[in-house]
């Protein structure tokens, strides 16, 4: 696919946009009458933005499909929902040796000892403790646009310097002009891989030597909360690279594949010494409660019901690529569990539009061009999607 791409400006909107009046002005606000400033301000009124548009989701009437947000409609898996039943008899005793097991068991699937593990609460507890820590000490690098380059748009003082580098004509990261801007200011390059909110992932070679090359240098985190979705995930992790000993920190989260959106697990992956910098800012996995963690353990052994989700999205987003081809739109190749492609109206008279049918989507705009992402859902939910967008569009 062929197209221009102006770095200006990436707005994260989406059907937030048009939700904006209801609620966000509101807390917006009461960030600042709070004089949340400094490193924390931007991930604070980040989150708060993101509760908003939750709590304006659960509002909304008669939801046919919340496509929205890259959730996994099939899970949690039948054992995990066993797990977490059986461990609440216990749950009135700190989660200690149960989190201890789950940390453990992550260690071993990603074949470093246990001291390269930190568990937080979901993998955004980890990233605004990264952003916290790093932030300060200079720019953080990263590409224009990723998951975080928008945190700065929105002039709240937030303290921490972002140094931006527009992807390629073909929504890839540049990584060449990446490596070329580190200098002795850079504290921090942010990875997002697969990157959202394209969904295009990086060929792994080209990371691993941008690793090998920038690592030395600074920090590289590498944010793989969608990499369960890629052909070989673990070929296609950076892991490998923190078993070498490089400056690599991994994220990965257990709210997309094992569909732990609401039960909120997630973990780093380094060196000791970087993940003791890290835990000044994070919970240790102190955030994680026993069921989650009891829950987590039982659906990482459940790889036949992982295998199920994954062959369910494959062909829900089969059927979304035969529809938009039929209806002559074009997509960006995703290796996530959602797609984004162009629209041919204003972004937010389509959410709106969507949304009148039950169906909600995010929306982006960028050089004169709008966007949905769509995540994938189950099969009746994609066929709402289509039935909405054929209303909406016509």
């Amino acid at each position: 696919m062929t197209s221009t791409f102006s770095r200006r400006d990436w707005l994260k909107s989406g059907l937030l946009a048009s939700a904006g009046t209801l609620v966000l002005p509101s807390l917006s606000q009461q960030a600042e009458a709070a004089s949340v400033s400094g490193p924390y301000g931007a991930v604070y009124l980040e989150r708060h933005r993101e509760l908003a548009y939750q709590a304006y989701l659960s509002e909304a009437p008669q939801i046919k499909a919340r496509l929205s947000s890259n959730e996994n409609p099939w899970g949690p898996s039948p054992k995990a929902k066993e797990a977490l039943v059986k461990s609440v008899d216990s749950s009135f005793m700190y989660a200690g040796p149960v989190v201890g097991e789950l940390r453990k068991q992550l260690a071993a699937e990603a074949g470093v000892p246990e001291d390269h593990i930190l568990l937080g609460a979901g993998s955004s507890e980890l990233l605004m403790g990264s952003l916290m820590l790093y932030g300060p000490k200079g720019k953080i690098l990263m590409a224009d646009p990723c998951y975080i380059s928008n945190r700065d748009d929105r002039g709240d003082n937030s303290g921490i310097a972002f140094d931006k580098v527009p992807l390629t004509t073909e929504y890839q990261y540049d990584l060449p002009a990446m490596a070329s801007r580190v200098d002795s200011k850079t504290s921090m390059v942010y990875v997002c891989n697969p990157n959202n909110p394209t969904g295009v992932i990086l060929p792994a070679d080209q990371l691993r030597s941008f690793c090998e090359t920038v690592s030395p240098k600074t920090t590289v985190l590498v944010d793989e909360a969608y990499i369960d979705y890629a052909k070989d995930p673990k070929t296609e992790s950076m892991v490998d690279c923190v078993r070498k000993g490089q400056n690599v920190l991994i994220l990965r989260t257990m709210s997309k594949l094992h569909a732990f959106a609401g039960l909120r697990v997630g973990y780093a992956v380094a060196k000791p010494e970087i993940l003791k910098e890290l835990r000044k800012y994070c919970s240790g996995g102190f955030s994680i409660s026993t069921p989650s963690a009891a829950a987590a353990i039982a659906s990482i052994k459940d790889t036949e019901f992982q295998q199920m989700t994954l062959k369910n999205t494959l062909e829900s987003k089969k059927y979304l690529y035969d529809f938009l081809k039929q209806s002559d739109y074009t997509w960006l190749p995703s290796s996530a569990n959602f797609v984004l492609f162009p629209l041919r109206m204003k972004g937010q008279t389509f959410t709106k539009g969507m949304m009148e049918q039950g169906v909600s989507v995010r929306q982006w705009e960028f050089d004169q061009q709008h966007w949905c992402r769509v995540s994938i859902g189950t099969m009746d939910q994609m066929k709402a999607f289509t039935g909405a967008f054929q209303k909406v569009v016509s």
